[in-house]
């Protein structure tokens, strides 16, 4: 199980400069906006020193408008598509990770663009929503992160249960054949490479609310600058799932995706340690 103990991976030296803690470009956007918004900010608020968001240039101002923290870098037309690929991997370029897909949707030019992304690239890469849909057909030297739910797992050719125990061999078994890191969100949380598997038990059924799967992946973008994949993985499910906890202590319902930003700072601290 993921357990507080794992935060102690995250001491930070007091001598570091600007971009020691990682620099992340979010790849997402056009028919949405809230969702690369939310990835980034979660990124920055899991530690990294810079987080860029690439996007189409038709929502670059919305998207910038979210707040002033995040680096916008536009590129032409209204969503990913495969003449862009090449601008992407450029501007991933001194990246240490890339999160993709946060409201990237489902055409089918942006699909190819995905593919084409991936194909190219050889980094490590948090992918998430429309864009897992291309992982099991691609050939990449990337190292994935993969971030579905259980739906967008069955989507990818995996399967699941109710039975968390079942879930993490099912889920174990599925990342060896697809030779991707996979965290599979649920009520625990499952992450394995196929060698290793972790269970997070952290979060409540009030995270259900669209956005929280972009605050996920933008932390395991951000922890995956300084963590091994597997690590980065777990303690961005624990550290997300506790900050889920916090926000809803004092709720039953209403939970918003952008009330876990401000908590998950809080989230990542070893209080055992801090005290």
């Amino acid at each position: 199980f993921v357990g507080p103990g794992d935060l102690r991976a995250l001491d930070r030296d007091p001598d570091s400069h600007k971009g020691d803690a990682g620099e992340v470009l979010v790849v997402g956007g056009g028919p949405y906006t809230g969702a690369p918004a939310l990835a980034g900010q979660a990124a920055l608020r899991a530690g990294a020193d810079l987080v860029r968001v690439a996007c189409p240039s038709s929502v670059a101002g919305s998207i910038q408008g979210y707040t002033e923290n995040l680096i916008v870098r536009p590129y032409d037309g209204e969503r990913f598509t495969p003449e862009r690929v090449e601008e992407v991997l450029a501007a991933a370029d001194g990246h240490d990770t890339v999160v993709l897909g946060p409201g990237l949707g489902d055409h089918t030019q942006t699909e190819g663009a995905v593919r084409g992304f991936l194909s190219e690239y050889d980094g490590v890469a948090v992918v998430d929503a429309d864009a897992l849909a291309a992982v099991p057909h691609i050939d990449t030297d990337a190292t994935l992160v993969c971030t579905p739910h259980q739906g967008e797992l069955r989507g990818m050719g995996g399967e699941t249960h109710d039975d968390w125990r079942t879930r993490a061999e099912l889920v174990a078994e599925f990342a060896a054949d697809l030779g991707h890191l996979l965290l599979v969100k649920g009520p625990y949380d499952i992450v394995s490479d196929g060698d290793e598997t972790r269970v997070n038990r952290t979060g409540n059924a009030a995270m259900t609310v669209g956005g929280t799967g972009d605050v996920l992946a933008g932390a395991a973008g951000a922890l995956a600058c300084v963590l091994s994949p597997v690590q980065a993985a777990s303690v961005a499910a624990y550290a997300t799932g506790r900050a889920g906890d916090t926000a809803a202590a004092d709720r039953d319902r209403g939970l918003l995706a952008t009330d876990l930003l401000e908590h998950l700072p809080l989230a990542l601290q070893d209080r055992e340690r801090a005290e």
